[in-house]
């Protein structure tokens, strides 16, 4: 069976090839860096049993042209092996080569601190960064905890996942719709896992922040969406059933409170698509068309921006669909959406949330800001929240807190969405930094910030 790769960093001196090191560690070229080390350790660089993962970032590492450069510089390697040579022997060389070839590198270890990283991938070993506390502390929901209103109480949301536990949510169950022969309240189940399925994770996080919230269940996001056009003919038939019957709720009275459509899917590999951009980068996709018209009617509509960020994209990521421009599509991209990126619970980015910017003729601002996750719960190590769709879990409950004291007759999901984005924490050179932005979006979202500035202008 094939081992995950071992992450292991390595520290180059510039020395003698200190041109040709810069010019290519600067333009990111990976496959040069590769061959580079490779051949250092074992005078070939022809199938090295190791890649480079990761380089700095272009957004903080320093320029080739400035008269200050580093002395040395540092590489993330996957260390995988060969027919002949386990991960672990590979490491082993790489550590003797580090002592013995003291021209060539500076050091090499599993965990030096990246120079001037500003992202994070996590390791097959130790995946999770925090817990709850500290991700709900950076995102100001203590404080949100503590105002009147703000329980969630009257607010209605629906998870578009793959399907909520009714008998786990017991009064918190609101109800929900079935989708091509999936029953709602039933989540399938998860072989060889004794660990909380997908739209259950996403149903705590918003209950954690909003315990008094309802919850619908669209059972309609596979584990992976294989056939795009299948897809969004289903998604389309399913959301229009969905609006039809909240107008309807509305208009009779059962269920009056503001709506919230939580989706913490996205398409992550466009190779199915037919003709491609049918629906990844067109306005005029019939299900594009209808999730704005939710947005229209009031309806709140959160979206993830996905896995497919350019350090360490999900495995589903098509080759084609990493990183800067090339993760964020379809409805995930719409401007009419709230899109929730992903960061440590120390704000450090994560390198597997997507990037912006969106697609040009939808909404080219993406993601709009980002959210904690890869943290575990404070009473158990064992239930993890992880990927852009934890934080878009949280970015829920946020909001559905926010709007049992502002509902969207007071404040529509336009404005909601406006200053969430304002007051989103934003670091240092977000404004001048277009890298930074595309990782982003707006900033951290800062539930305190976004509390008083609704009491500001709605008091």
């Amino acid at each position: 069976m094939t081992q995950d790769p071992i992450r292991h960093f390595v520290v180059l001196k510039l020395g003698r090839e200190r041109e040709t090191i810069i010019k290519n560690y600067f333009d990111g070229n990976r496959e040069w860096i590769t061959s580079y080390v490779a051949e250092k350790i074992y005078r070939s660089g022809a199938n090295p049993p190791f890649s480079t993962a990761a380089l700095p970032s272009a957004d903080v590492r320093l320029d080739d042209k400035q008269p200050f450069l580093p002395q040395d510089v540092v590489v993330a390697l996957n260390v995988f092996g060969n027919d002949k040579l386990r991960p672990e022997d590979v490491v082993n060389d790489i550590i003797r080569a580090a002592g013995e070839k003291g021209e060539i590198f500076a050091g090499s270890s599993p965990d030096i601190a990246f120079a001037a990283a500003d992202h994070w991938c996590m390791s097959a070993s130790d995946p999770i960064f925090s817990d709850r506390s500290e991700a709900e502390r950076l995102l100001g929901v203590d404080f949100l905890r503590n105002q009147s209103r703000t329980t969630g109480k009257g607010v209605n949301v629906v998870v578009v996942d793959q399907g909520l536990d009714k008998h786990i949510l017991g009064a918190s169950y609101g109800g929900g719709w079935s989708v091509g022969g999936i029953q709602p309240g039933s989540p399938p189940p998860h072989p060889g896992s004794v660990g909380r399925s997908h739209g259950m994770m996403i149903a705590h996080n918003i209950l954690k922040v909003a315990p008094e919230a309802l919850l619908f269940d669209l059972p309609l996001a596979p584990p992976r969406i294989s056939n795009v056009q299948s897809f969004l003919s289903l998604a389309w038939a399913a959301y229009d059933i969905v609006l039809a019957d909240i107008a309807k709720w509305k208009r009779t009275g059962k269920f009056p409170g503001p709506w919230i459509l939580v989706n913490p899917w996205g398409i992550f590999d466009r190779k199915s698509e037919i003709p491609l951009g049918h629906y990844t980068t067109n306005p005029e996709n019939c299900f594009n068309k209808k999730v704005c018209d939710a947005v229209a009617d009031g309806i709140d509509v959160v979206f993830v921006a996905g896995n497919c960020g350019q350090f360490c994209p999900d495995n589903r990521c098509g080759e084609s669909d990493i990183g800067p421009g090339r993760s964020i599509w379809g409805a995930n991209s719409l401007a009419c959406v709230l899109t929730v990126g992903a960061v440590r619970a120390d704000s450090i980015w994560l390198g597997y949330s997507a990037q912006g910017p969106g697609q040009p003729l939808l909404g080219p601002d993406k993601p709009d800001l980002c959210a904690a996750s890869q943290f575990c719960e404070d009473d158990d190590a064992f239930s993890i929240n992880t990927g852009t769709s934890a934080a878009c879990g949280l970015t829920g409950g946020i909001v559905a807190a926010l709007r049992s004291r502002w509902d969207s007759t007071a404040v529509p999901p336009g404005a909601l969405k406006d200053i969430l984005n304002q007051t989103a924490r934003k670091p240092p050179g977000l404004g001048t930094n277009h890298e930074l932005k595309h990782r982003l979006g707006n900033g951290v979202l800062d539930a305190k910030a976004a509390f008083k500035e609704l009491k500001k202008q709605f008091p």
